[in-house]
């Protein structure tokens, strides 16, 4: 257990982060993955406010954060055979050179 996700990053050498966070702490939680300087941020969350959205926007452009943020409302994201951050059966999926984008968790 950790207090911080900077301090989980710094103990555990972790790359990115997933968030399953009520939506009314998505845009916090997002922005302290950010400030921990993870490059990869994956938000599962559901209808998290847009105008909170906006704010992680123009906090990640102003603060000059290199962050990728795949989210929110996504069901994540997940390379066959290699790693999966999120919450789509990986049973389903195999090896290839399709990759599908879906604008939303469906």
């Amino acid at each position: 257990m950790f207090n911080s996700v900077q301090e989980a990053a710094r103990a555990t050498g972790a790359n990115a982060s997933l968030l399953f966070v009520p939506p009314p702490f998505a845009a916090d939680a997002i922005m302290e993955a950010a400030d921990a300087e993870l490059p990869l941020i994956v938000c599962i969350t559901e209808g998290v406010p847009t105008l909170d959205m906006v704010r992680v926007w123009e906090f990640l452009g102003r603060k000059g954060h290199r962050s990728r943020l795949i989210g929110p409302n996504c069901p994540g994201i997940i390379s066959p055979g290699k790693a999966k951050l999120g919450i789509m059966p990986a049973r389903i999926h195999k090896e290839g050179n399709i990759g599908i984008v879906s604008r939303s968790g469906t």
